[in-house]
């Protein structure tokens, strides 16, 4: 029986003798993907190499799988420009395939919708 398991995993490096991103060291079917933002400045020079490795990432999802990915945030744009075979939803507020229409001013309540 395939048994659902979720995970937040993030970039930061695995160990002291393993500088790769935690992440590529699972192998997920779905991969989330919020944001990516200049973090871990004592690891990555620069988002560039930030985004090397969300694309590694990427690359570890199986044609198969599927991509959830923030239609939001332009460095992720950028890192899926990169190329990937995996199919590709998207969500957001303004844009994506999947849209959240908030229903309470402070973002407590809101509805999906896609399209």
């Amino acid at each position: 029986e395939d048994c659902p398991f979720v995970i937040e995993a993030d970039e930061y490096d695995t160990a002291f003798f393993d500088k790769r991103s935690k992440f590529v060291h699972y192998r997920p079917r779905i991969a989330v993907l919020n944001n990516l933002e200049y973090d871990h400045a004592d690891i990555f020079p620069d988002v560039a190499a930030i985004q090397r490795q969300f694309h590694h990432l990427l690359r570890t999802v199986p044609g198969n799988g599927r991509l959830i990915v923030n239609a939001e945030d332009a460095r992720l744009a950028e890192v899926l420009a990169m190329g990937c075979w995996t199919p590709v939803e998207s969500f957001g507020i303004d844009a994506g395939d999947w849209r959240a229409r908030l229903l309470a001013a402070d973002g407590s309540a809101f509805e999906v919708r896609r399209g």
